[in-house]
């Protein structure tokens, strides 16, 4: 017999799925990165929620303890959706007035008064796009749509991805343009902390907004953005256009010819990013661009793809625990180290940021995003 909460607040969710065949046996926990640094185990809130234990379930002390990693959800051997449990316990967490932290509250107000989680004024959103120049839809037609994200959009450091996708899109002919000012964010950041209706109103917006444009693809090289809008949009507020992850589109243009790339001698591991990996499923891409540039030779970490170790950086823990989440980033610039690898590629800003962190503290490797990594090698071709 389950408690009156999982009835109420689970069960009719996909989280509440397969809970009820959940065997402890603890496979979740020892895939957990962070579990480690909270008082209760990922397979103890499972038990606490079927139990009637919920009150020490919805604890800050264990529910912001979580990087939406998805390990515990893809290596669960009944399938149980755990990632998905945590997104609902947060929302329950959030409308009792026990959520977010203070500091993920802060980002998500800032979603919802300037459309980014940065705190930075929505006229900024298109200068790094001064630069480059690319169209601006739909004042202009275009078939594909890039869409950088609040990170590459307002963050100088990250601004470089953007400004690498526009290179590469242009050097391969491809019809495209940006939304300039009238890009607002996904809504990433309040979806995981919790605050689903300041997500929803978002994914509601931005849908209405990308559907108008006429385009039919939409492009983007931040993996969160990727997720979100590719795998949680549809329950709220369908895209019309297809979604693709920059990496996807562009393992497409070197297999038909439509980029050559030039040669890179360097020796590379890549890391993939969980929201792009376990959440999103894009594996293969990322290595076949890499396999394309000459020069490029590519040592794998221990643990790859859909078993990668997590950075850290996702589901608020960057924003709440940032110590923690630097550790753990420490953790896998070991393994990247281990490889003799020059330098790590991958495809997300937040995992860029925190294993640069870590980098800075405690060593390892410096970091490039996959598209920059490809514009220098077309430079060079």
């Amino acid at each position: 017999m389950t408690s009156a909460f999982f009835e109420d607040a689970v069960a009719g969710t996909r989280a509440g799925e397969k809970l009820r065949s959940c065997l402890q046996c603890g496979t979740c926990t020892a895939s957990c990165p962070v579990a480690r640094f909270r008082e209760l185990s990922p397979r103890e809130v499972v038990r606490l929620v079927l139990t009637g234990g919920q009150e020490e379930a919805l604890s800050r002390d264990v529910l912001y303890y979580c990087s939406a990693c998805y390990a515990c959800s893809v290596r669960c051997p009944m399938g149980i959706q755990l990632t998905d449990l945590v997104n609902v316990l947060r929302d329950v967490a959030v409308e009792r007035g026990d959520g977010p932290l203070d500091e993920q509250l802060e980002l998500v107000k800032s979603v919802e008064n300037y459309d980014n989680p940065w705190l930075l004024p929505r006229a900024q959103r298109d200068r790094w796009s001064k630069k480059a120049r690319p169209k601006i839809v739909p004042k202009q037609s275009a078939e594909v749509l890039f869409y950088p994200g609040c990170t590459a959009a307002f963050m100088p450091a990250m601004q470089k991805v953007a400004l690498a996708t526009v290179a590469v899109l242009e050097a391969a002919g491809v019809d495209f343009g940006i939304m300039g000012k009238d890009e607002i964010c996904c809504g990433s950041t309040a979806m995981r902390v919790g605050m689903k209706d300041v997500f929803e109103r978002q994914a509601v917006r931005n849908a209405e907004k990308l559907n108008a444009l006429g385009v039919k693809t939409i492009v983007t090289a931040c993996s969160g953005c990727y997720g979100v809008m590719k795998l949680e949009y549809p329950r709220v507020a369908p895209l019309e256009p297809e979604v693709l992850h920059v990496s996807e589109l562009l393992a497409s243009l070197i297999a038909e010819g439509k980029l050559v790339p030039g040669r890179v001698e360097r020796k590379v591991t890549y890391h993939d990013p969980c929201h792009l990996a376990r959440h999103g499923g894009v594996v293969d891409a990322p290595r076949e661009v890499l396999r394309a540039i000459p020069g490029i030779e590519l040592v794998e970490m221990a643990r790859t793809g859909m078993d990668a170790r997590c950075c850290g950086g996702g589901g608020g823990m960057r924003t709440g625990h940032p110590s923690e989440a630097v550790e753990i980033a420490a953790e896998r610039q070991a393994e990247a180290v281990e490889t003799g690898a020059e330098i790590m590629v991958t495809c997300c800003p937040f995992c860029e940021a925190n294993m640069s962190d870590a980098l800075n503290s405690s060593g390892g490797l410096p970091l490039v995003d996959l598209v920059e990594l490809l514009a220098e090698s077309l430079a060079g071709a």
